[in-house]
């Protein structure tokens, strides 16, 4: 009898122990199944091409509701950056965006395609700010910067957003560009949306190509 109930604890305690191998294997097999190793599993695109510069992304890091591809230009430099964030509500995905409404007031300036802008300065820079469907846009220009007119550098990226639409599942989105892209007073340009939970921010080293990130993902 007693040999009996060894033998039954033993089968017992072998049974336990392959229900924790496969538990474990279960588990591993189910994240592994939510992380990412592909750009085709992410909302990024593959490449973008824009003022004469091709950006190229390498393998993302993360999981389907986080994260992050880098992009390399022709030089294998970082260029920039696509990511994910899958936040707690709707709401605080959309308070992350920095969404600009119609109510900014300014002297009015016409750009291209007939696109009303307000103009505002402050802090040695030129703010160039419109709205178009869900998004704002921000054109910055330091008053440095001799390279053209704030009008200018506004008519550039309006001109592109004519041209190919931003991503269509944006509940709301803002893109915020400067024109200085080298010196001390280079800021990281952003283009940003909310999608239900999710928070999708584009930043790069170019004006044109991080607007084209965004414009070419899914």
């Amino acid at each position: 009898m007693i040999k009996r109930s060894k033998k039954i604890l033993m089968t017992a305690a072998t049974g336990l122990a392959v229900l924790a191998t496969l538990g474990s294997g279960t588990y591993l097999t189910m994240h592994a199944a939510n992380g990412v190793s592909s750009v085709s599993q992410t909302a990024a695109p593959t490449t973008a091409t824009a003022s004469g510069t091709k950006l190229t992304a390498a393998n993302p890091s993360g999981t389907k509701q986080n994260y992050t591809v880098k992009y390399h230009d022709q030089a294998g430099s970082n260029a920039a950056t696509f990511q994910k964030k899958t936040l707690g509500s709707a709401a605080t995905a959309a308070n992350q965006v920095d969404y600009f409404g119609r109510s900014t007031t300014g002297p009015s300036v016409k750009l291209t395609h007939g696109t009303r802008a307000v103009v505002q300065g402050t802090m040695g820079h030129t703010y160039v700010h419109w709205n178009t469907g869900k998004w704002s846009v921000t054109a910055v220009t330091s008053n440095a910067d001799q390279s053209g007119t704030p009008t200018q550098f506004a008519d550039q990226v309006n001109n592109q957003l004519q041209q190919q639409h931003l991503p269509t599942d944006a509940t709301t989105g803002a893109v915020t560009v400067y024109s200085q892209t080298t010196g001390s007073s280079a800021q990281a340009d952003t283009v940003k949306w909310q999608s239900g939970h999710q928070l999708y921010t584009v930043s790069g080293q170019s004006a044109a190509g991080t607007v084209k990130l965004a414009q070419n993902s899914d």
